[in-house]
């Protein structure tokens, strides 16, 4: 009921934006795309070791960078934005966030199509060898017999505290040994495998804070210790330094990004559903607040790509509206 309710609140704007990409020329931008997880195949993601809403199959992942590529897209690293992009061009920046091992899927694409991606990664899953708690909650209520919708509840209960009070609550009603990892789909990436990444030609390594941290839960201390510990982190075991944040599930606020920018980040990125048009002021805060569209969990992947590509959309909005409105 809840996929095609949400088919039909998105047809509308699927519709429009045909219509759009036929008679008027889309608008140059930076459109910047969010995944998490990579699953090499459809079975996979029905093992029910992490949610699969947050994933998207390797082909499907082939699809979308074939189908930008085809409409005149070019792949940029972060790099590319600070020394300053054409406005006269159209351009995508390939995101994965929290550090999955299951996201090694995407670099013989990378390697193939010669195009880079950023990953975020949350630094204390990887020195725990810990799963991320919000595959902790969906494991251990769906194998309880809970519905979707009561898991999607609990979830964004949980978002409200700070990660150590999150993993205390699911240590309680599951127990410490719910955190480990039972395979290569729910694993992090270990310190070894995190350092290989990094030397890959076509792949950046951001900052994702040290527990994937909701920033807007913790006090200035506190932000800064998330942000700062995961930047040493990977720099002691990457020889790199980030120079773009992830803010953890997309929250940030006017403090957040003041801290940001005095640890030494240019660039933020958010959840925020939207394009980042062009000319970009790497200068004001426009550059720590980009936003992201995502494609996890879509069964039509080259539909949302013409959907995305469109300068006015509507359905997201429509939505979260009536997710709020009637199933809250």
């Amino acid at each position: 009921m809840e996929m095609s309710l949400s088919s039909i609140v998105k047809l509308p704007d699927l519709l429009f934006a045909r219509f759009y990409l036929r008679f008027f020329r889309e608008k140059n931008a930076l459109v910047i795309f969010t995944f998490h997880l990579l699953f090499r195949n459809e079975e996979e993601s029905t093992l029910n070791h992490v949610n699969p809403q947050l994933g998207i199959t390797t082909d499907h992942f082939c699809q979308f960078v074939e189908y930008y590529l085809s409409h005149g897209y070019s792949f940029i690293s972060p790099n590319d934005i600070l020394n300053g992009l054409d406005h006269h061009q159209s351009y995508i920046m390939i995101t994965f966030d929290d550090g999955y091992f299951n996201n090694i899927h995407a670099l013989p694409f990378l390697k193939k199509y010669k195009i880079p991606a950023v990953f975020f990664i949350s630094t204390n899953n990887i020195i725990d060898n810990k799963c991320f708690w919000w595959d902790v909650l969906y494991r251990e209520r769906m194998r309880l017999g809970a519905s979707a919708r009561e898991i999607k509840r609990e979830e964004d209960r949980l978002k409200t505290r700070t990660n150590e009070e999150i993993e205390s609550y699911l240590v309680g009603k599951f127990g410490e040994k719910a955190f480990r990892p039972i395979s290569d789909i729910d694993r992090p990436f270990t310190t070894a495998e995190l350092k290989n990444l990094s030397n890959e030609k076509y792949v950046s390594i951001g900052n994702h804070t040290s527990d994937h941290a909701i920033l807007t839960n913790y006090d200035l201390t506190g932000i800064r210790s998330q942000i700062l510990c995961a930047q040493d982190f990977i720099y002691n075991n990457t020889k790199t330094s980030p120079i773009i944040i992830s803010y953890p599930d997309g929250f940030y606020s006017d403090e957040v990004i003041k801290v940001a920018k005095e640890t030494g980040f240019g660039m933020g990125v958010t959840t925020d559903f939207k394009k980042n048009y062009l000319p970009i002021n790497n200068l004001a805060d426009d550059c720590m607040r980009l936003g992201r569209f995502d494609l996890g969990g879509s069964e039509e992947p080259l539909q949302l790509c013409e959907l995305f590509r469109s300068d006015k959309i509507f359905y997201k909005w429509i939505w979260n509206f009536l997710n709020k409105r009637y199933f809250k």
